[in-house]
């Protein structure tokens, strides 16, 4: 990681600071990494801009810590890093009313910068870049945050926990509702047997009904005395006409 052990807000960073103090809203827009050197009597104060840049990481947070600081961080990766390059320089950037957008500090590693090797070999990098960035009084300060931005690391963890956990539910509730579904159609399957059961019971109380209460005027029985053949009468009279017993 690189030591930045020339540090320091810069001339168009104190005047915008000093208007900070009065009311004037900083907003951060962006981080810019570089590599190049400082030249000798070069100061970070009088800086504008970085030497060299080469990646540009959107401003992705902003914490006021309460002690006249804030942490303003991003987030860089590799991946779509087309040359390697040691990473040397650290400029943030923010808006002045005034004069547009302007460097509000600068930082330089000079010999102890860090290489950050290109997309595409085995080594991944990923960093949190956070900048302390010293802002006195101001009780105003935000970031320009880009549409475009993309998460960190754990935002995306986060973010892939709660799909796995509304997929897990999904399928739990898909299976709840298959087995409603099959419950259901048991239960139609049961409603449609009890109606033949009552359609059955139906017709033989019907049957008992007349045989008991009725004027029976037909053989309600399902056993016909056409004649009594092997049958011993004890009492009761066979109608013959009707082919039944009567009481």
């Amino acid at each position: 990681m690189s030591a930045l052990i020339y540090n320091d807000i810069t001339t168009q960073g104190l005047a915008l600071l000093a208007k900070a103090q009065t009311g004037t809203e900083i907003v951060y827009t962006k981080i810019i990494l570089g590599d190049g050197h400082l030249k000798e009597g070069q100061k970070p104060r009088d800086m504008t801009h970085v030497i060299n840049g080469k990646v540009e990481i959107p401003v992705t947070k902003v914490v006021t810590t309460g002690a006249g600081t804030a942490v303003v961080g991003g987030v860089f990766n590799n991946d779509d890093l087309q040359q390697g390059f040691y990473y040397r320089e650290l400029g943030l950037f923010a808006l002045d009313p005034d004069e547009g957008e302007i460097l509000y500090s600068y930082g330089n590693a000079g010999d102890n910068a860090e290489w950050i090797p290109p997309a595409g070999g085995p080594t991944v990098i990923e960093k949190k870049i956070d900048v302390i960035a010293i802002i006195g009084q101001a009780t105003n300060v935000s970031a320009y945050v880009r549409t475009e931005i993309y998460a960190t690391k754990e935002e995306l963890d986060e973010v892939r926990d709660i799909a796995e956990a509304a997929h897990d539910n999904a399928d739990m509730a898909i299976s709840i509702a298959q087995q409603a579904q099959q419950d259901a159609s048991a239960a139609v399957a049961a409603v449609n047997s009890l109606e033949v059961e009552v359609a059955n019971n139906k017709s033989k109380i019907n049957i008992l009904w007349d045989a008991l209460f009725s004027d029976i005027t037909g053989n309600p029985f399902q056993i016909i005395f056409n004649n009594l053949d092997g049958i011993d009468l004890i009492s009761g009279v066979w109608n013959e006409a009707q082919a039944r017993l009567e009481c």
